[in-house]
């Protein structure tokens, strides 16, 4: 790897214990030892290209998302995997016991081929467990930790441009406010308040529906998500009489994308996914890509392109409410128009 400081290419005993053997200086990552396999450099080219030059400060989890593989979502399922690796010991064992049964005195022998059938069994079995885990992990856990604590430990303080969701707990009222967004992703509702959009446009922001504010026009940014779908719905039946407008992002927008982050995780809830078609509000094709638990995250989006669709529903809101409230519900359909090529 290259030292981030005085920029020596260093062989791995080079730099021991993260420490460059020419400089001595310490670094925050080693690449060997995490599985994005991370460097300080990398974080430095990904974050050039997440803030869009420094124009724009960015979470901790949307900086994570640009350093996931992106064929993270189209990969083989665990148990294809064990598959290819356990056909031996299936084929073989079955032979010896198809063998073993058909004579009396070899009863080892198809001992010895149960064994292997149960090996094969045993590890089918532990392929199809350690796929379920893995895909209900938080991905982005592990880039965190690295940043929170590799990194703040060497530098002092987080990346520039990036900010912590974490203490984003509270609803952000500026003054003037006359527009609710109401998004549950903390990372994006911190890139959202970062980036001042609250203050110029009078945008409050909440992360549950509970906290909005009465009397004003509800914007809902949500991921492209059984869950995200249906919370646009819940917003519009717990607030009767409030126009409450999808700013997506919709499914439609990126699952026939090429490239698109897209990434299959636990499938949603019968229940959920009925619920949905009875809605009416998205097409089979839709519901169907839902229903294997496809999904695409607000912070794989490349936050230049969240911004300005943001920005520009927010700006048509709040010219609704300032010339002809009348508009209102005949817009309320949603102003977001998400872009038709990979989203990362």
């Amino acid at each position: 790897m290259i030292c981030p400081f005085c920029e020596a290419n260093l062989l791995y005993k080079e730099r021991p214990n993260r420490n460059c053997s020419r400089c001595g200086r310490r670094f925050a990552l080693e690449p060997r030892s995490n599985s994005l396999r991370m460097s300080d450099l990398r974080v430095r080219r990904l974050l050039e290209k997440r803030t869009d030059g420094g124009r724009l400060k960015i979470s901790v989890n949307q900086l994570g998302a640009a350093a996931l593989p992106r064929t993270a979502g189209k990969s083989q399922s665990p148990v294809v995997e064990a598959l290819g690796c356990l056909w031996v010991p299936l084929l073989v064992g079955t032979i010896m016991l198809v063998v073993g049964l058909s004579s009396a005195d070899m009863g080892g022998f198809a001992i010895a081929g149960g064994i292997l059938v149960l090996i094969f069994i045993i590890g089918l079995s532990a392929a199809a467990i350690g796929g379920r885990k893995q895909r209900t992990t938080d991905p982005l856990s592990g880039f965190r930790s690295l940043i929170r604590n590799d990194w703040t430990d060497v530098y002092g303080s987080l990346p520039p441009g990036v900010v912590d969701d974490v203490p984003y707990r509270t609803v952000h009222v500026p003054e003037g406010a006359r527009i609710a967004l109401l998004c549950p992703d903390r990372a994006i509702a911190a890139f959202v308040v970062a980036n001042e959009i609250p203050e110029r446009y009078g945008v409050v922001v909440a992360t549950e529906i509970e906290r909005l504010p009465e009397g004003m026009p509800v914007v809902v940014l949500h991921d492209a998500s059984a869950p995200g779908c249906r919370l646009v719905m819940r917003a519009r039946e717990e607030l009767p009489g409030r126009t409450v407008i999808d700013a997506g992002l919709p499914p439609r927008a990126v699952m026939m994308t090429p490239g698109a982050p897209a990434r299959r995780g636990d499938k949603p809830a019968r229940d959920l996914v009925q619920w949905l078609r009875e809605s009416g509000t998205l097409t089979k094709a839709e519901l169907d890509w839902l229903a294997r638990g496809w999904t695409v995250s607000l912070v794989a989006i490349r936050p230049a392109r969240l911004y300005a669709a943001v920005t520009k529903t927010v700006e048509r809101v709040a010219a609704t409410t300032r010339t002809d409230p009348e508009r209102r519900e005949a817009e309320a359909v949603g102003f977001l128009t998400w872009p038709g090529e990979a989203a990362r």
